[in-house]
């Protein structure tokens, strides 16, 4: 990682100065912002950015999913990427929630930088303003704040906390020319739809848990539409890199049965990927259609996943793919050479917890919890 020069540094206090206004009391004397003309949040906008930036890495989130009956977006990705992997991750979190160790990298650039951004946009959309969005970013931020990515020659990526302010401010004009048509929608709780976490309680022993970044609602038509936000370091995006996802079309079952519950008008399902190009420092904007037969299948495609792993379970072997022991990025997985090891000695004394029905009622990082016939139920209606 790269420290930022003296310049830099000043830049970065100057925009500080003005993402804490007078109101909180906080003062860092380096210096007046050079931008006169931006308006002060509200305390509710101020509000809304510490709670979406706490969102990003939300901890009651990730001790739920650690039970073995719990599955996810990621958890199911790496499942089938390899098994046994799958395995071990499932004892790391649960050693780690015991344990009560923390699994946030805070010197992982391309996660705080992903976090900044994802937590600044967000918060835009909620609030319009552009103060409140990049004060969402500084608090999301998860690494030295003068901190920069080096790529593999050394070369700046363009990944930082002064690179992800930039970001934001031209979400802006983004917004205005590709979304200006949609707002993020007030949830019936009174918060607005960032971060939405949902649970699926799938009747068969298993519970499935997610987060969706963002609901948008037409203004007009009143349908909702999900917005996913992705960075990237590459200039530009192949829209089959999302087309087909699994994690798109599982947001359009639970959409559906959102819209139900808030008595909104059933509409084609529509998920707007945008995702920002660090190397271009430009939002790319991929706007999709799930038809009604490819959220069926997804249903389908979960209880597979399940009764894959209770199967897996049964037979106390969950098998290696050796073709992932190096993934797509060129790296080495971390359990090579030691996944072949008992889980006993990998993780001594390590109990894998099982999420209870009875333990429900008290999970309070969820703010839809869906039973899998009301899902059906939601989709035949359509």
């Amino acid at each position: 990682m790269e420290q930022t020069n003296n310049s830099g540094r000043d830049a970065i206090f100057n925009r500080l100065d003005e993402l804490f206004p007078a109101g909180l009391d906080l003062e860092f004397g380096h210096g007046s912002s050079s931008d006169s003309g931006a308006e002060a949040p509200s305390t509710e906008q101020i509000g809304t950015a510490k709670a979406i930036s706490a969102n990003t890495s939300d901890k009651d989130y990730r001790r739920l999913v650690a039970h073995r009956n719990v599955t996810s977006f990621s958890k199911t990705e790496t499942l089938h990427n390899c098994p046994r992997l799958f395995e071990l991750e499932m004892y790391r979190s649960a050693k780690s929630v015991q344990e009560g160790i923390s699994e946030e990298g805070q010197d992982n650039m391309d996660f705080a930088f992903g976090h900044a951004v994802g937590s600044g946009i967000q918060t835009y959309g909620a609030t319009k303003s552009l103060v409140a969005a990049q004060f969402a970013a500084f608090l999301a931020w998860k690494a030295p704040w003068d901190a920069e990515k080096l790529d593999k020659r050394d070369i700046l990526t363009g990944k930082s906390l002064a690179w992800a302010m930039h970001a934001i401010e031209k979400f802006v004009y983004f917004y205005e020319r590709e979304l200006s048509e949609w707002e993020v929608v007030l949830l019936p709780n009174g918060k607005p739809g960032v971060e939405v976490s949902f649970g699926v309680d799938t009747q068969n022993g298993f519970y499935h848990f997610g987060h969706i970044d963002t609901i948008l609602q037409h203004k007009e038509s009143k349908r909702l539409a999900v917005w996913e936000g992705k960075t990237t370091g590459f200039a530009t995006v192949d829209d089959a890199m999302y087309g087909n996802s699994y994690q798109a079309l599982g947001y359009g079952v639970v959409v559906d049965a959102i819209t139900k519950v808030m008595n909104l008008p059933a509409a084609d399902y529509e998920v707007f990927y945008i995702t920002y190009s660090s190397k271009e420092r430009e939002f790319i904007f991929l706007p999709f259609t799930k038809s009604l037969t490819q959220r069926a299948e997804w249903l389908q495609d979960l209880l597979l996943t399940h009764a894959t792993i209770d199967k897996y379970q049964e037979l106390k072997f969950f098998p290696k793919r050796g073709s992932n022991c190096i993934n797509r990025y060129g790296r080495r997985c971390e359990w090579y050479g030691t996944c072949q090891m008992r889980n006993a000695s990998l993780f001594p004394k390590t109990e894998l917890p099982v999420l209870d029905a009875a333990m429900l009622p008290n999970v309070k990082s969820v703010d839809f919890m869906f039973t899998l016939d009301e899902l059906v139920a939601a989709q035949k209606e359509r």
